[in-house]
């Protein structure tokens, strides 16, 4: 029950609301069959009257949808940003590593194809260690006396004399680098002809030529190749570069400083010499 106005007014029935909510959706389809601008035009108005509320509604939605949507493309940016770094640095190294394997075959078809010795006969060995420091300059290589490696055999590169065996295993050979400080190489120079001895400096690439006298025809940039003297390197083979001579008046003698000309610091592989026309030398160490 309810009152209006002071008068008691009875609350109608569900079934009473359906029947009159039903009587005027009836009449209203009626009237929008047979007057059809006009109610058009009634809802028009009214779309238009309800658009604000009806953009409000969906506001919280709309919001939320595209907040979703930035949430979930910036994850996925940041997953694609992320494999691009990945795959950038895999193709980085794979990059790094092909070109060291460029330069190693390069290295080895040089030394296979461009190193041809007269009366000698070369086998290509691998670098399996270096040992480097102010009291030895040392390669370790994968041959040994099962390959019939020798002490005092010559080690070259397609560039210069790299050094000989100073000591043999039965798979591996220590070879002594013509930078070690013990280490002594017979040349002439390729200028004139001048007769002296390249020694180890201790350093990767550093050589001295001492007791030259200060009247000894040596300059910068001349190259010394080995004079064959002592027998165990191969004559006219290159060993180093004059870089520096200094010569003072309080001494008889030049300060005579070279660089090595093979190539000490790049070493994968290296080549060893056996004579052709004679027997492998057993325990000489020397020129």
């Amino acid at each position: 029950m309810g009152t209006f106005l002071g008068w008691s007014i009875k609350q109608p029935s569900s079934l009473t609301k359906l029947i009159l909510l039903t009587g005027v959706s009836i009449v209203l389809i009626v009237l929008d069959a047979h007057h059809e601008h006009e109610t058009h035009t009634f809802r028009s108005l009214m779309n238009r009257a309800t658009y604000p509320v009806q953009t409000l509604a969906t506001l919280p939605f709309s919001v939320t949808k595209h907040l979703d949507q930035d949430l979930r493309t910036n994850a996925e940016l940041r997953r694609g940003i992320h494999r691009l770094r990945l795959r950038d640095l895999k193709l980085e190294a794979r990059l790094t590593r092909f070109d060291a394997l460029r330069r190693e075959v390069a290295h080895l078809t040089t030394l296979l194809h461009g190193v041809r010795l007269p009366g000698y006969r070369e086998t290509l060995a691998r670098v399996l260690a270096v040992s480097s420091g102010p009291f030895t300059q040392r390669l370790i290589l994968n041959e040994g006396r099962r390959s019939h490696i020798y002490v005092g055999q010559a080690i070259i590169d397609a560039h210069g004399i790299v050094g000989q065996v100073v000591s043999v295993g039965p798979d591996t050979s220590d070879v002594m680098l013509i930078t070690d400080p013990n280490s002594g190489v017979p040349v002439v120079s390729q200028r004139n002809g001048l007769r002296a001895i390249v020694f180890g400096t201790g350093s990767t690439d550093g050589l001295k030529v001492p007791y030259l006298t200060v009247t000894a025809d040596i300059r910068p940039g001349d190259i010394l190749v080995s004079s064959g003297l002592g027998g165990v390197y191969p004559p006219g083979y290159p060993v180093a570069r004059v870089t520096a001579v200094t010569s003072n008046p309080n001494l008889a003698f030049l300060k005579v400083r070279a660089v090595a000309l093979a190539r000490l610091n790049y070493h994968t592989h290296v080549l060893l010499l056996w004579p052709k026309k004679s027997q492998p030398k057993r325990g000489h160490v020397g020129g």
